[in-house]
């Protein structure tokens, strides 16, 4: 796994932590948890948490006490950083960026109506070997039963909105590093479109 690849999904992970000052809301977790899930060291982590934090992305505080982590304000980039690590800072900043903001489409909308479809399709084969049984009405009672396609959203769109200055092969490279960095995202001709995926469980 890339550094890159690492620190999305650490920030994926901990973006669900509770707020400081509402600490009632929220994910529980703490170093160990973290350094288990990701097999790395506390050095390792404390230097990701830094990066996450440097970006401008978020601020993950540990307090001993309660052993867990807690989101704070505090997130805005330092000065006088070293030219090479604002540029890994600047693409984790806008990758990161992607994971939030770029709209998602649940992964159960999208198995359900393609397992809908093949059953129709199965349906329709059906039909057409056997006419004498089944009628256009018995084809049309089964298409009423159909789900709703999935949504899908114009996500290049989405994209540029958010930053107007990358072009087009900036664009791409983000898209692959979220993928390879487990998100999946990706073009689908059978929608017209790129989907995101978003899924009901998050396994760490």
């Amino acid at each position: 796994m890339t550094k890159m690849a690492r620190q999305l999904q650490l920030y994926d992970l901990i973006s669900s932590i509770p707020d400081i000052d509402d600490p009632s809301n929220g994910i529980i977790v703490g170093p160990a948890e973290i350094m288990r899930s990701f097999r790395m060291s506390l050095r390792m982590l404390q230097r990701d948490l830094k990066d996450l934090r440097d970006c401008g992305l978020i601020n993950a505080k540990y307090v001993k006490k309660k052993n867990r982590y807690f989101k704070v304000k505090d997130k805005e980039m330092p000065e006088d950083i070293p030219a090479r690590r604002m540029q890994h800072l600047l693409r984790l900043y806008r990758i990161g960026t992607l994971i939030n903001d770029l709209s998602r489409t649940p992964s159960s909308l999208i198995e359900n109506y393609e397992s809908a479809m093949i059953s129709f399709n199965e349906f329709i084969e059906m039909a057409e070997e056997d006419p004498e049984n089944f009628t256009a009405e018995d084809i049309e009672i089964e298409r009423e039963f159909l789900p709703d396609p999935p949504p899908v959203y114009d996500l290049k769109t989405e994209y540029y909105t958010l930053f107007p200055d990358s072009n087009e092969r900036t664009r791409q490279r983000d898209f692959k590093e979220l993928r390879d960095a487990g998100f999946e995202l990706y073009y689908s001709k059978e929608y017209g479109a790129y989907i995101f995926v978003e899924d009901d469980v998050y396994d760490y």
